[in-house]
């Protein structure tokens, strides 16, 4: 949550400060609740990018989340 709450403060000060700027970011953020539908040790999922991840610790949504967000920026 660290590197979307930074980038989150920085439009808000561009935006308070009125700066003119045009900028461009991305806040990957990740829901961690727990339930039927949630990721366990084994899984396989398919990033953004067409590769398979097995899901091996289940702490990890927060980084599967960033690396779609790379490819989308990229894209």
């Amino acid at each position: 949550m660290c590197g979307a709450a930074s980038v989150f403060g920085t439009f808000r000060a561009v935006l308070e400060l009125q700066l003119p700027i045009n900028l461009v970011g991305l806040l990957a953020c990740a829901e961690n609740m727990p339930s039927g539908g949630a990721t366990r040790p084994g899984d396989i999922v398919t990033t953004m990018s067409g590769q398979t991840v097995e899901i091996l610790n289940t702490d990890a949504e927060g980084r599967l989340v960033l690396c779609d967000a790379l490819t989308y920026a990229e894209r």
